[in-house]
């Protein structure tokens, strides 16, 4: 019996991950959270691509898109360093607004700061995609359910492929106790300064990215980890444990490990083969849920927010309200809990002129 997750549920659940990853994105349009929309688009991207593998590929393993597996498999590879890198940016920008306590900054230190993000979020991934071309013994692997993947050959497809994750969901978590440190540290201040709004940073907004800035890690690093020890456990079973010689020594048959095969081969591997193999359905099974639990989880931070709850409203009775129907308004009792007032608005009201004459 095959591994197989039953048609069409991977598809279905990846496409909701996309729209759950762009969602939230709608509260942060005119605020334009670098951080946030790094991770957004990154996670969106890897979902889209699974829901369109999951579509081609769920029953068979034919080569029936080589360009889009071309292009596909590098982005999956820069997906996963583009999310743990904007999950760094968030980090690093809480540290920084926790020990100065203000958000406020100058033209050129926001300029700076963005260029840092970009190159981060974007530069990074662009670069280590470019790179695995040293790594990849194959143009391709075709697995049956989740289509196309890389493979990467010689002990660097660790510095490539796994290596930029692990350190910077190594720096997230450093950062966590050393911003947990100076809030503590600076409890009074800070309380004052997220009650104030300054600079658009809110309680409410600070909390939610502090939990967005280590999820990735706490969810990404075991497992990152994890299939680092399982590959080196391997030995020469593993295509990575071996020394890098030459680009001619991975591309022509990866050093005679892999005989007549070459930088233009593509791998076909039915799930009749992969599901008998532990370490082959662990990794099928965790790079096609992955991306669709870290889109519900980002929903759930950002997307339940009281901004997003008015959309949501909004989109609910833009058709109705075009045919006629009215929502029902709050009324002034419904909303009087919103407003600061006092029982007695005028304590020293006049005197009854009436009640003058009368004495």
């Amino acid at each position: 019996m095959y591994a197989l997750t039953p048609y069409p549920i991977t598809p279905i659940a990846c496409f909701l991950g996309v729209v759950l990853a762009l969602l939230p994105l709608l509260s942060h349009i005119r605020k334009f959270s670098l951080g946030v929309w790094g991770f957004a688009l990154w996670t969106a991207i890897a979902n889209f691509i699974m829901f369109v593998n999951t579509i081609i590929w769920h029953d068979n393993v034919g080569n029936t898109a080589p360009v889009w597996c071309d292009i596909t498999t590098k982005l999956q590879m820069g997906a996963g360093v583009g999310m743990t890198a904007s999950s760094f940016v968030i980090s690093l920008r809480l540290y920084k607004v926790t020990n100065r306590r203000t958000s406020v900054e100058t033209r050129v230190q926001r300029r700076k700061a963005i260029s840092h993000d970009i190159l981060l979020m974007i530069g990074l991934p662009f670069v280590l995609m470019g790179l695995t071309e040293f790594v990849q013994p194959v143009r391709f692997e075709i697995m049956e359910e989740i289509g196309c993947s890389q493979i990467f050959y010689s002990y660097l497809g660790y510095a490539i492929g796994y290596a930029p994750v692990v350190i910077l969901n190594l720096l997230c978590l450093t950062l966590a106790p050393l911003t947990s440190r100076a809030f503590f540290r600076h409890r009074k201040e800070m309380n004052e300064f997220l009650s104030s709004g300054e600079g658009s940073i809110t309680r409410s907004k600070y909390i939610r990215f502090m939990v967005m800035a280590y999820m990735d890690s706490v969810l990404n690093l075991p497992a990152t980890i994890g299939l680092v020890v399982m590959n080196i456990a391997l030995g020469k079973e593993s295509p990575l444990n071996y020394p890098y010689i030459s680009w001619k020594n991975v591309h022509e048959g990866a050093g005679g490990n892999m005989p007549g095969l070459s930088l233009s081969s593509v791998i076909q591997m039915p799930a009749s083969e992969w599901s008998n193999n532990a370490m082959d359905l662990a990794s099928v099974k965790w790079n096609e849920w992955f991306h669709v639990v870290i889109a519900i989880v980002f929903f759930a931070i950002f997307g339940t927010t009281p901004e997003m709850r008015r959309y949501y409203r909004s989109a609910f009775w833009f058709i109705p309200e075009r045919l006629g129907y009215k929502k029902r308004r709050t009324s002034e009792s419904e909303t009087i809990s919103d407003m600061a007032f006092d029982s007695h608005p005028n304590p020293n009201p006049p005197e009854d002129p009436n009640s003058q004459s009368n004495e």
